[in-house]
């Protein structure tokens, strides 16, 4: 190797990374830093991996390759290095792909280009031989062997064209496995890589699914809480109208808007609504600022993950790029589509006046439709595991709405099939309006 190359591929080398250069290997482990690349002397290591050259590194024995190898598999070792010289690897291979690939393509052609003479031959010796046949008939045996003769001659010039396809087929394959191993030494590298990101991931994505987690059963606490809440308001509300009921019966017997003002009675009252609103104030605020603080770490964990999640698919997208392939495809036939599309009537159900019942009576009446429409094979809700997760009870009554909420909400956090739940609800929808509309005759 002359020095000439040797600088140009050591100032090729440095131009790929920027800030620090470190004798020791294991000194980058101290010295990494997020968005930080660091310059390794490696002997030989840029000149060996340098395009220009392969025959050296092809030249050298099976004892010192070994040893290559073994330096290169400790490179992998090390944190953002791994990545320089993993890239460095990818192109020396994928150069010789590229190549391979082009020179196949060339002989290809030329593959090509003899079948057309070879096809050509053949057509001309099947009409020289029906001419001589005919010939024969007419007893015009001169021109007939003359016509032979040139037979003999396409025959000669057949085999030449076939010894010269043989030596073409023989440089494809040649070409063609090349080119496959190379593939498949881009292919190891990459996966390396690939595996190496997974690694790094794993803690990251296991806190993820263990804060989202979180995040489902805060949304169910939410749902019920909600739920609480709009009982808390209609007691509120009846409580507000009851003074304003005592209000207007005492302006009846003539008392001033003062005295009305100071009367013990509306002063309670008012005290209680005030103090009831203030608390389901105060508790939506709490419930906001877990929900934020939640939502919180998971970007914070998510946009941690993302760089190696960005590192990785680079990897996985340079294994996409397959080599073509030297053969062609029969094409398949389109099945045609029979039928028709079925017309549904989309019908429209009456509204019924909000009813609240028992959340016993929801539940019973979900795991019948669920057991009616999968049989054994779908999950009923189990009753006491609900009830303590939402820390509600059989007997809390709730509107038809604020059960539906809850109920999905149990689905995602016990991470229950929810399409089992979205391809039911609209036949619990139907069966519930028909409840309430015997309950409303009754």
């Amino acid at each position: 190797m002359n020095s000439k190359n040797s600088k140009e591929s050591s100032k090729s080398f440095k131009s790929s990374t920027t800030s620090k250069e470190v004798e020791n290997p294991e000194e980058v482990k101290n010295q990494e830093k997020e968005g930080e690349r660091v310059e390794i002397r490696f002997p030989n290591l840029t000149s060996v991996l340098n395009l220009e050259n392969k025959s050296f590194f092809e030249r050298m024995s099976s004892k010192a390759r070994e040893i290559a190898n073994r330096l290169y598999e400790g490179v992998y070792k090390i944190p953002v290095v791994n990545r320089i010289v993993g890239k460095l690897e990818i192109a020396y291979n994928q150069f010789w792909i590229d190549r391979h690939q082009e020179k196949a393509t060339q002989l290809r052609e030329k593959i090509d280009g003899v079948d057309l003479q070879l096809a050509a031959l053949e057509q001309s010796k099947k009409e020289i031989e029906s001419a001589v046949d005919d010939l024969k008939k007419q007893n015009i045996f001169g021109a007939a062997e003359s016509l032979q003769i040139k037979l003999q001659d396409i025959d000669r010039e057949r085999m030449a064209l076939l010894n010269k396809k043989d030596k073409f087929l023989t440089k494809f394959e040649a070409r063609d496995n090349k080119l496959k191993l190379y593939t498949n030494e881009r292919d190891r590298i990459a996966d390396k890589l690939i595996a190496r990101y997974e690694e790094k991931l794993k803690p990251m994505e296991a806190e993820l699914e263990r804060l989202q987690t979180f995040n489902d059963q805060l949304d169910l606490l939410i749902a019920v809480t909600e739920a609480k809440h709009n009982q808390q308001l209609t007691k509120l509300n009846d409580i507000e109208k009851k003074k304003i009921q005592i209000e207007e019966t005492l302006r009846k017997t003539g008392m001033s808007e003062r005295k009305i003002r100071n009367f013990e009675a509306i002063k309670q009252l008012e005290k209680i609504v005030a103090d009831g609103r203030e608390k389901i104030k105060t508790e939506k605020e709490i419930l906001a600022r877990r929900k934020a603080e939640i939502n919180k770490k998971i970007a914070r964990v998510d946009a941690k993950a993302n760089p190696y999640r960005d590192k990785r698919e680079e990897f996985v997208r340079i294994k996409k790029g397959r080599p073509v392939k030297f053969e062609v495809a029969a094409r398949q036939r389109e099945e045609v589509f029979v039928g028709e599309e079925e017309i549904k009537v989309h019908r429209r159900v009456e509204a019924v006046d909000e009813k609240r019942l028992k959340i016993a009576i929801f539940l019973a009446e979900w795991n019948t439709l669920v057991k009616e429409r999968y049989k054994n094979a779908g999950k009923n809700i189990d009753v006491k595991d609900f009830l303590k997760e939402t820390g509600l009870s059989k007997t809390d009554e709730l509107d038809f709405e604020d059960f539906k909420n809850i109920l999905s909400r149990y689905y995602k956090f016990k991470k229950l099939p929810m399409e089992q739940y979205n391809q039911s609800i609209e036949q619990y929808n139907q069966n519930m309006d028909e409840f309430f509309k015997k309950e409303n005759k009754n």
